[in-house]
C-alpha cells in the first residue's frame, strides 16, 4: 500500500515539473516573440520596406503590417495563458523547484531585454552610419505649430521617436529592482564598498538608456533596496552618461575629439567622481539636523513616496516563476507612471531652454564655459539629448561651452538631486556630487576653448 503511494506522489511530482516546464517555455518563447515584434515594428528590418504601412511623418514612430499585428496578438494571449498555467502549478510544485525556477526566469527575462535593447540600438547605429548623420526625427509638423505650444510639441514627438526604449529601459529597471530586492545574493554583491563598487554600478547602467530625472529614482530606489551608496551613486550617474543609446549615438553626431570627451570623461565621472564623493562623505560622520530641517526633510520624503519603487516589494513573497512576472509588471508600472510624465516635462522643458542654450552670445569664453555648466547641472534632459544640443554649438565655434554640456548637462539635474538626497537622507551627498559634475565640466569646457 505505501509503496503505491509513493509510486502516484512521485508520478505527480513528475507531472508537476512537466507542467512547470511546459509553462515556463511557453511564457519565455511568448516574451520572445512579443520583443521580436515589437523591435521589428519600432525599426522595420525584418521585411522587405515596401510591405510595412507607417505611422508618423516625415519619419515614422511605428511600422506594422497585418502579420504584424496578428503575431503580437498571439504572442501577448500565449503570455497571459502562460503566467495562469505557471499561477496554477505553484501549490503542485515543491518549493525549491520553484526557486531555481524563478532564478532561470529572471536570467533569461534580462537576457532578452538586452538583446533587444542592442538588436534596437544596432539597427539604428547602421542607419545613421550610412546616411552620416543624425538628429532628432520628427514624427509630425513640430514646426508648423504656434511658438507657444512647439515645446510642448517637441516633447510628445521626441517622447514618439524614444517610446521602445524607454518601454525597454522602464522593464530592465523594473526586473532589476525586484531582483534585488529578493534575491540575497544579489544583494550582496551590490552592497560593495570601494572602487570595485563604483565599477560594478557602472557597469550596471549600461544597458539602462535613462535621463538623470529617472535614473535618480530609480538609484534611490535601489538604495532603499538594500545595495550600497557607492554602488547606487555609481549607477545614477552612469546611466545618463554611458547608456548605450549614448555610446552609439556620440560617435555618430560629435566630431572624433568630443565623442571621446563624452565616452571617457563619463565614465571619469561615473567611476572616479562618485568614487570621492563616497570617500569624502565616508570619512566624515553626517551632520546631525535640526528639527526644522528634519521636518523639512520629513515632508519632502513624503512628498517624494511617488518615487519609493521599491516599497511594494518589502515583505512581498519572490518565490516562484509566478510571483516574479506579477511584482516584476506591478514595479514596471510604477515606474512608468513617474517615468513617462517626468520625461515629458523634462522635454517640455528643454524644448523652452535649447534656442536659449544654442544662441549663446559672448563667443567661446571662460564666462560661457560656467554658465554652460550652470545650466547643465540643475535642468534635466531627456536621453542623449545633450548631444544634439551640443552638436549645433560645435558648428557654431562655442567648443568651450559645448564641451561643459556634454558631461554636465546628462550626469545631474536638480529633480534626480532632490530625489536621490531624499532618500539617502544625507544631503552632502547631492552637494559634492553637483562639486564634482561642476568641476569636471569646467575643466573640460576650458580645455576645448
Amino acid at each position: 500500500m505505501s509503496g503505491t503511494l509513493s509510486s502516484r506522489s512521485a508520478q505527480a511530482v513528475e507531472r508537476s515539473g512537466a507542467a512547470l516546464l511546459l509553462a515556463l517555455a511557453s511564457f519565455v518563447v511568448s516574451v520572445a516573440v512579443t520583443l521580436a515584434t515589437i523591435v521589428d515594428m519600432r525599426r522595420a528590418f525584418l521585411l522587405d520596406a515596401a510591405s510595412y504601412r507607417k505611422l508618423g511623418s516625415p519619419s515614422a514612430f511605428l511600422s506594422y503590417t497585418p502579420w504584424h499585428v496578428l503575431v503580437l496578438a498571439l504572442a501577448l494571449v500565449g503570455a497571459v495563458v502562460s503566467y495562469r498555467l505557471l499561477r496554477s502549478v505553484d501549490s503542485l510544485s515543491r518549493q525549491g523547484e520553484l526557486r531555481r525556477a524563478r532564478t532561470v526566469l529572471a536570467c533569461v527575462l534580462m537576457v532578452l531585454l538586452i538583446v533587444d535593447l542592442f538588436t534596437y540600438r544596432i539597427v539604428q547605429a547602421e542607419r545613421v552610419a550610412a546616411a552620416g548623420k543624425a538628429g532628432v526625427s520628427k514624427t509630425f509638423a513640430v514646426d508648423t505649430l504656434p511658438s507657444w505650444l512647439r515645446p510642448l510639441g517637441e516633447a510628445v514627438n521626441f517622447l514618439l521617436v524614444v517610446w521602445h526604449a524607454t518601454l525597454l529601459g522602464i522593464l530592465i529597471g523594473a526586473l532589476f529592482l525586484v531582483l534585488l530586492c529578493s534575491s540575497q545574493r544579489l544583494k550582496q554583491v551590490y552592497q560593495l564598498r570601494g572602487l570595485r563598487a563604483h565599477v560594478l554600478g557602472s557597469a550596471s547602467a549600461v544597458a539602462y538608456p535613462f535621463c538623470s530625472c529617472c535614473a535618480g529614482p530609480v538609484g534611490a530606489s535601489l538604495y532603499r533596496g538594500g545595495a550600497s551608496l557607492e554602488s547606487t551613486l555609481a549607477f545614477v550617474v552612469a546611466a545618463p552618461l554611458l547608456n548605450v543609446t549614448t555610446l552609439f549615438l556620440a560617435t555618430a553626431l560629435l566630431p572624433a575629439d568630443f565623442a571621446l570627451l563624452r565616452i571617457v570623461g563619463g565614465a571619469v565621472l561615473a567611476v572616479f567622481g562618485t568614487w570621492l564623493v563616497a570617500l569624502a562623505v565616508r570619512r566624515r560622520p553626517p551632520v546631525v539636523a535640526s528639527v526644522a530641517s528634519g521636518r523639512t526633510l520629513g515632508w519632502l520624503e513624503r512628498s517624494l513616496r511617488a518615487f519609493a519603487f521599491e516599497e511594494h516589494l518589502r515583505g512581498r513573497r519572490i518565490e516562484s516563476p509566478a510571483d516574479l512576472v506579477a511584482a516584476w509588471l506591478a514595479t514596471a508600472w510604477r515606474i512608468a507612471r513617474v517615468a513617462v510624465p517626468m520625461l515629458l516635462i523634462a522635454a517640455t522643458v528643454i524644448g523652452w531652454v535649447a534656442p536659449i542654450v544654442t544662441a549663446f552670445g559672448g563667443g567661446n569664453t571662460v564666462a560661457t564655459v560656467l554658465f554652460a555648466t550652470l545650466v547643465g547641472v540643475l535642468f534635466m534632459v531627456p536621453t542623449w539629448t545633450e548631444l544634439a544640443i551640443a552638436a549645433p554649438l560645435i558648428q557654431q565655434g562655442l567648443t568651450g561651452p559645448a564641451a561643459a554640456l556634454l558631461l554636465a548637462l546628462p550626469a545631474v539635474s536638480l529633480p534626480s538631486l532632490v530625489i536621490y538626497g531624499a532618500a539617502l537622507r544625507d544631503w552632502r551627498v547631492p552637494a559634492l556630487l553637483v562639486g564634482v559634475v561642476a568641476a569636471v565640466s569646467v575643466l573640460a569646457g576650458l580645455a576645448f576653448l
